[in-house]
């Protein structure tokens, strides 16, 4: 369906009338929910079909093209993307359906180069972020170590599936050897000075 405005103006009267009727619409999968008077109907758009019956590729019923607004309007994702709960503060965040690092939304996701600091230690020795997030705490390995990040003391308070992150510490780099690499639960990890963060969980 063509990029469709909701203010009335480029819309044609079927779908004035999908956008201005009581509609709640919820991605579920690659497919949605629409919540309306008549109860839940399940709409998927590759192609599009309603389970009211009503939709057919020559005239869409007003629960596919409610779908296609919201879409349009940035209010729920596209079918190439899906909704989860953020692996970091659980907030809910749009990814790539085909995505297989942890989803994280903007306020928990670190990148190299971004400076953080151990909550659970003094929070404000300055650490440096070598790696993204990416595999969970309890299949994470220490080196030259028998156990996991899971089960490092100190990071018992956290869950097992928490993505990991690589740090070192910019004052102990030297040129004489490689800086040696920390691994930490994410949650235990801020940025400094940062309030922004949720609390751990």
């Amino acid at each position: 369906m063509p990029a469709e405005r909701a203010d009335g103006a480029q819309l044609d009267e079927a779908s004035r009338r999908a956008w201005s009727e009581a509609m709640t619409v919820r991605p579920f999968g690659d497919a949605y929910l629409v919540d309306c008077d008549g109860g839940t109907r399940y709409v998927s758009l590759a192609p599009s079909n309603c389970s009211c019956g009503g939709s057919t590729a020559e005239d869409r019923c007003e629960h596919v093209r409610r779908v296609a607004i919201e879409i349009n309007l940035g209010r729920v994702p596209p079918p190439s993307e899906r909704t989860v709960p953020c692996a970091g503060c659980d907030r809910q965040v749009a990814v790539s359906a085909a995505d297989s690092p942890p989803p994280l939304c903007a306020e928990c996701r670190l990148e190299p180069g971004d400076l953080v600091v151990d909550r659970a230690g003094d929070g404000e020795t300055p650490m440096l972020v070598v790696s993204e997030p990416g595999r969970p705490a309890d299949v994470v390995a220490l080196p030259d170590e028998d156990r996991s990040v899971a089960d490092y003391p100190g990071n018992e308070g956290y869950p097992a599936d928490e993505p990991v992150v690589e740090v070192v510490y910019p004052r102990a780099v030297t040129t004489d050897r490689p800086p040696r690499r920390y691994h930490f639960p994410l949650a235990r990890l801020e940025r400094p000075g940062s309030d922004d963060r949720p609390p751990e969980r």
